[in-house]
């Protein structure tokens, strides 16, 4: 019996120093995906031939504009991060499953990269916290 509460206390002296580095814990890290509603408009389309010119291919791509509002609201509103000031997206990026880019947000004056990965053909992509 002796021996069990020992070990007890030793587990939980361990478990305590283990979390006594820096005093403050680290922030969550969390990933939304958004997606797109039906009163949101469809990402942007554009045309563009093939190398016979035979044959018009559509090739669906983001809006910047739109993606800058979109990740602003989830940066302030999801995250809850304050102080956030303009946004930049690429623009015309691919509508297209596992497509990756950076936004650049500039918080509290700095400017974060902000990773969008595209979750698939219809529009939808996740957001990373800004690095």
């Amino acid at each position: 019996m002796r021996a069990v509460r020992v070990l007890l206390l030793c587990g939980i002296g361990l478990l305590a120093a283990a979390g006594c580095d820096s005093g403050t814990p680290a922030p969550a890290v969390r990933t939304v995906t958004v997606t797109p509603s039906p009163s949101a408009p469809a990402p942007s389309s554009s045309l563009s031939s093939s190398s016979s010119g035979s044959a018009v291919v559509p090739a669906r791509v983001f809006d910047a504009r739109t993606m800058e509002a979109s990740v602003g609201r989830l940066l302030a509103d999801t995250y809850k991060i304050a102080n956030v000031g303009t946004i930049a997206c690429p623009d015309r990026q691919p509508v297209a499953d596992g497509t990756k880019f950076q936004c650049t947000a500039t918080i509290a004056g700095a400017p974060k990269q902000v990773p969008i990965t595209v979750t698939g053909a219809t529009g939808e992509y996740k957001v990373d916290p800004p690095r």
